[in-house]
């Protein structure tokens, strides 16, 4: 009996956002991938998660969910995101948390990881070593997927991907290209695809948003599926 596909998708905002504090109205590419496909499928995105905390679902997810369900056929879709942020587990809250806030804390939690993160950003953040260290992140979780037989794809956001210039790693680890660049966020910059450079819209409150519009959400869309079907 042929087995039935389910697609779980990690990553931050980009992925896991439903609507805009702008009032600008989308749809979101998991469900175009879903209906298209006619698949199960599990969201494991939420808004600004890290790298680490994004790989750490990806782990998690082989172990309690993939191993348990052995009907499925599953692909992962890991949409990676912004390198300075920093993702750890945390005693505090007793979980894995991510921290891309740097201030106007909501209590006193997020005032100690807020001053905890600021620091970071100050004395031991680098662009240089943050590459090296999504490199050895992103090989360790594919190895990883390979050694659980699970397909999966990287969308990668953080712009300074392209400074990477052994550009075999990206289809090493089966990145998504967009016209030459391996940073989605780079290529809807470039092509007008947030939601802040939709023309004549004006947003909720002069709330600025810079997700992707509707056209990103169905290119990005219209790549997986193709992505999906040459895995076969």
């Amino acid at each position: 009996m042929e087995k039935k596909l389910k697609i779980s998708y990690f990553g931050c905002s980009f992925t896991a956002l439903e609507d805009s504090k702008s009032g600008y109205l989308f749809e979101n590419y998991r469900h175009i991938v879903d209906r298209e496909l006619d698949v199960f499928s599990k969201n494991y995105s939420f808004q600004g998660k890290s790298n680490q905390h994004i790989f750490d679902d990806v782990y998690n997810a082989v172990n309690n969910d993939v191993k348990n369900e052995p009907q499925f056929k599953h692909i992962f879709l890991i949409q990676t995101t912004f390198n300075n942020r920093l993702g750890l587990p945390c005693d505090i809250e007793d979980k894995f948390v991510s921290m891309c806030k740097t201030g106007s804390p909501d209590n006193l939690t997020e005032e100690i990881e807020i001053k905890f993160y600021n620091d970071w950003l100050k004395y031991f953040y680098s662009r240089s070593n943050s590459l090296k260290e999504f490199r050895k992140q992103t090989e360790l979780i594919a190895c990883y997927l390979d050694m659980n037989h699970i397909s999966y794809s990287f969308i990668g956001i953080d712009e300074t991907l392209d400074f990477i210039t052994e550009r075999d790693f990206f289809g090493r680890y089966r990145f998504i290209e967009f016209d030459n660049t391996f940073s989605y966020y780079n290529y809807v910059t470039q092509k007008k695809l947030r939601i802040t450079d939709v023309p004549n819209f004006t947003p909720l409150n002069g709330v600025e948003d810079y997700h992707f519009n509707k056209d990103g959400h169905e290119i990005l869309a219209k790549k997986i599926i193709e992505r999906i079907k040459q895995m076969g």
